[in-house]
């Protein structure tokens, strides 16, 4: 019996060791969570190839398709297009993007509330050595935290050649080519860029990333063993807080207590401003709101009944609607 229960024992040792070891591994890869994001391409530069080229579609079908695989939320441009009525088919640069990824986030659908913007260049050569064609392609690019307006980063390029007939000069044919080897590339590019993107949500642990607890299995338990709690992912936000006829202290007050008290706290900005307009900007984990609460519980706590509360994306604006000059009472009036 002595030996039958130490041979269980030495198995249930192997299985709790077995179960810790894929368990890390699969905390190790573990995706992003339904981040939404938009994928453009940035053809401003006109050595580059149009996002209307068939070769260039192929490639960002493919980026898109890479980013749904770990489970980003992607927001479609022709989608964005067709609500908006944005012409897309015009070259434009970086910048550009940018800004039709701002203007689709800026509509108030929950649909396009984009977070990470993911843009890409393409740039294609041909070289003729009379007896054969070859072709080059590049792809690079840059991913944007569209709500904080950080930049997370480049990615690529990413260069590859590849041969192809002589009598191949037709775009047709050189389209053809181009995007059967394209799609290869924005495989590679798009997971380079995947793990830019993830900084936006690196999960948050005290001290550093904490290593994963090793999963223990008890012999004789009859549920069996579970693997830890992934920690949460956070998104980092920047929000401005704006404050209309408040009072310099009370600015203060709530700047204090929204520094100490309110959770998920990263860092605050310097006051700029002076009455009746001063305003602030505080970094945080904390959703939107999440933050627009806090904050109405704050004025109502600090006894502020006349204040109006406005959120307008990441701004929170604290209007003070009534006077604040000393109530005069118990005095004969001077005229009458």
């Amino acid at each position: 019996m002595l030996g039958c229960r130490g041979g269980l024992a030495v198995r249930a040792l192997f299985f709790s060791l077995a179960v810790s070891s894929l368990s890390v591994g699969c905390a190790a890869s573990q995706p992003a969570h339904d981040i939404p994001i938009m994928v453009m391409q940035a053809d401003g530069d006109p050595s580059s190839l149009a996002s209307t080229n068939s070769a260039a579609r192929a490639i960002g079908t493919k980026i898109k398709e890479q980013f749904e695989r770990y489970n980003y939320d992607v927001v479609d441009e022709n989608a964005v297009a067709a609500a908006f009525g944005f012409d897309f088919s015009r070259r434009m640069d970086s910048a550009g993007a940018l800004n039709a990824a701002t203007q689709a986030k800026k509509s108030g659908r929950a649909e396009f509330d984009v977070r990470g913007v993911v843009i890409y260049k393409v740039y294609a050569q041909a070289h003729d050595f009379g007896f054969a064609k070859q072709f080059s392609l590049d792809i690079a690019g840059e991913v944007h935290d569209l709500e904080s307006g950080l930049y997370l980063g480049d990615f690529g390029p990413i260069s590859r050649s590849f041969p192809a007939s002589a009598d191949c000069a037709d775009n047709q044919c050189v389209n053809a080519v181009l995007r059967d080897h394209g799609v290869d590339i924005a495989a590679i590019v798009a997971d380079e860029a995947r793990k830019k993107l993830a900084l936006l949500t690196k999960p948050e642990v005290a001290g550093g990333d904490a290593p994963v607890a090793p999963v223990v299995a008890v012999a004789d338990a009859a549920d069996p063993p579970h693997a830890p709690a992934v920690p949460e992912r956070r998104l980092v936000v920047a929000y401005n807080l704006r404050f209309e006829n408040v009072r310099m202290n009370d600015v203060l007050k709530i700047k204090g207590v929204m520094e100490s008290e309110f959770p998920d706290f990263v860092r605050s900005g310097h006051i700029s401003g002076s009455d009746p307009i001063v305003q602030y900007g505080y970094v945080s984990r904390a959703p939107q709101d999440k933050m627009f609460e806090w904050v109405n519980i704050l004025i109502s706590d600090m006894g502020m009944k006349h204040a109006k509360i406005i959120a307008d994306g990441n701004t929170i604006t604290v209007k003070n609607l009534a006077s604040d000059l000393p109530v005069q009472s118990g005095q004969a009036p001077k005229f009458h």
